[in-house]
């Protein structure tokens, strides 16, 4: 009797066999054989969902190592992307997936898209609103409209939209506006509208898509937004640059004698494009049969776990400003928190994993597979809670606030202000501390979320952590004093209108 990987061909004597140890961290399917000269598997086998000349994984590694040569820092955004395009390979998937890269100006957003875009079924838009998607220009005809209309032409397919910092930038009513529309757009099931022009127009069946965008940073206040709306989209931060001058002067000499950007760039296109032809040849150019039953549970649950976290970091957590004597001698009370269902991110994020398995020959999820969840879900929320939660996380789990005010920098009224609010939103336990001269506030993670302090989790964070700032960005400093966060005083709250209020007058 021998042994073979069902995906990568090895073959040894042994189940055990190192031959096989790569074979097993990506989850493969080790099979047993009776004979060397009949080959014939010891049970009856299906035939296998992703099967190439070449492994998967090996192509993949191929196509990775060609895009070091280039443009390094963009490998695993790119590898994220595809297996979001990948999950409409897998049969049964419907829900729109929207990943949104953000980073720094010049942090190859652009590039990683336009890479992307060279894949077919894929729809590019430089500039587009959410009424595009289903059109009521008063200069066209309704027959006319159904040939504009966007939703239509990008269903089963990827949308690539390089700039959306005018979806974010908008002001309060069309914020609203917008992301009302997009709410129902994602949910994959068709989008229609009313106008006093032509009526009701629209669509309405199976119209998922997944879609692929670039912003520099949204503000505090879409946060709030999309805390409200539900996990419909989805960000991956890209690393910022964290080179000494004489380190930064020295790559760019590189770069000014190495190839051309565009010559770089044509290489890149077609190391990709190389890749998904053989991904597309390994499915048949059909659906993928998901094997559920072979999903590694322990991964599922861990899937599960980043969605509730994610649930909680996103959460809004209404704020009122008061002198009343039960607010404990603060000058503001919180109101219950808007928490997601985790059941919806569990779902995406579950898609994510299963995008990222059939990159790599695989019909079920493995461990391997976290490595795309962790950052993707880590991204989406924003940036002052999840360097709140990294801090918790370095301090094994408890924090007080003389560490959290040294680490970011903030007042001691700005600390015990977001402390609180982690306190509130079910992500940690309040708790006091001997401090030099009284007791002082800490909070400690619920044990719930022991995971995170494991050293499973800590690799995915090791890895993750260098996309945030070491210290507190001063943007968001700024948000936090916008928003009536900052240390001291409290801001006041204007009368005039602000996205608050359209959010409480929804709620």
């Amino acid at each position: 009797m021998f042994y073979r990987c069902r995906f990568d061909d090895k073959e040894a004597e042994s189940e055990d066999s190192p031959v096989f140890s790569e074979c097993r961290s990506r989850g493969h399917e080790i099979m047993s054989f009776l004979g060397d000269d009949d080959k014939v598997p010891t049970a009856v086998e299906t035939k296998p969902i992703v099967t190439s000349i070449e492994p998967l994984s090996t192509a993949l590694s191929r196509m990775n190592e060609a895009i070091r040569s280039s443009f390094p820092s963009i490998i695993f955004a790119v590898t994220v992307c595809l297996a979001i395009k990948a999950q409409m390979s897998i049969q049964g998937v419907t829900q729109v997936f929207t990943l949104i890269l953000m980073g720094n100006p010049s942090s190859y957003k652009s590039t990683v898209l336009e890479i992307l875009a060279a894949l077919p079924e894929c729809y590019v838009s430089d500039s587009f609103t959410p009424k595009s998607f289903v059109s009521h220009s008063a200069n066209s005809s309704k027959k006319d409209l159904e040939k504009v209309d966007l939703l239509p032409r990008i269903r089963h397919k990827t949308l690539v939209t390089p700039e959306l910092a005018p979806l974010f930038s908008g002001n309060p009513d069309q914020l609203v506006e917008y992301f009302g529309m997009l709410t129902r757009i994602l949910d994959g099931r068709g989008f229609k509208s009313d106008s006093g022009v032509h009526g009701s127009r629209g669509y309405q069946g199976d119209y998922s898509f997944t879609w692929l965008g670039a912003v520099v940073d949204i503000p505090h206040r879409v946060w709030k937004l999309l805390g409200n709306l539900g996990p419909k989209i989805y960000f991956l931060r890209l690393p910022s640059d964290q080179k000494s001058g004489n380190e930064k002067i020295n790559e760019i000499k590189q770069i000014l004698k190495g190839q051309s950007y565009a010559a770089k760039l044509e290489s890149c296109k077609e190391n990709v494009k190389e890749f998904w032809q053989l991904f597309l040849a390994s499915v048949s150019n059909r659906k993928v049969c998901w094997d559920s039953e072979k999903d590694d549970e322990a991964t599922l649950e861990k899937i599960i776990q980043m969605a509730m976290i994610l649930a909680k970091l996103r959460a809004s957590v209404p704020t009122w400003h008061t002198a009343e004597s039960d607010s404990g001698g603060a000058s503001y009370n919180f109101e219950t928190p808007i928490e997601e269902n985790p059941s919806r991110a569990s779902s995406a994020l579950y898609n994510l994993a299963r995008g990222h398995a059939v990159l790599n020959g695989r019909n079920h999820v493995a461990p391997d597979d976290l490595r795309v969840v962790v950052p993707v879900a880590l991204s989406s929320a924003a940036r002052e809670r999840v360097e709140l939660l990294r801090l918790l996380i370095e301090h094994d789990g408890e924090l007080n606030t003389d560490e959290y005010m040294e680490a970011s920098g903030v007042s001691r009224a700005t600390a015990r202000k977001e402390m609180e609010r982690l306190v509130k939103i079910g992500l940690a336990q309040r708790m006091e501390v001997e401090g030099e001269t009284k007791p002082i506030m800490a909070v400690k993670l619920k044990p719930e979320f022991d995971w995170f302090l494991s050293t499973e989790f800590l690799g995915y964070w090791h890895e993750f952590k260098a996309i945030l700032n070491p210290r507190f960005s001063k943007l968001s400093q700024e948000n936090l004093e916008k928003n009536g966060m900052s240390g001291g005083r409290e801001a006041v709250v204007p009368n005039t209108a602000t996205l608050d209020t359209h959010l409480e007058a929804q709620i």
